[in-house]
């Protein structure tokens, strides 16, 4: 199985979907400090322990700081049969999009 990498512009697109769960990997820290809306926190370094919990009926999106965390956890998981895309550049393209240092 595959993954699909997205473009911070299309984000909301896949946001609508049913049966969809965005999946911030960064720290606790600094999901609080600004996170995507409706993104639950599980940090790369926990999300393997949190695996069993996922649902293979749903699409996860995936994103980190730049985009190479989500990118090893999207490949892990796509490996295991869940249906994965990963936001290229992270939450840091969204930020440059909108103008935030």
């Amino acid at each position: 199985m595959s993954f699909q990498a997205i473009g911070i512009r299309e984000i909301e697109t896949y946001l609508n979907r049913p049966n969809t769960s965005l999946i911030d990997l960064r720290s606790r820290e600094e999901y609080e400090l600004c996170h995507f809306e409706g993104a639950r926190n599980i940090p790369y370094d926990e999300l393997f322990e949190h695996k069993q919990y996922l649902s293979k009926n749903m699409a996860y999106i995936l994103y980190c700081e730049r985009g190479g965390s989500s990118l090893m956890a999207a490949k892990e998981l796509s490996q295991e049969g869940f249906q994965v895309y990963t936001v290229v550049g992270g939450i840091r393209a969204w930020q440059e999009t909108k103008g935030y240092d």
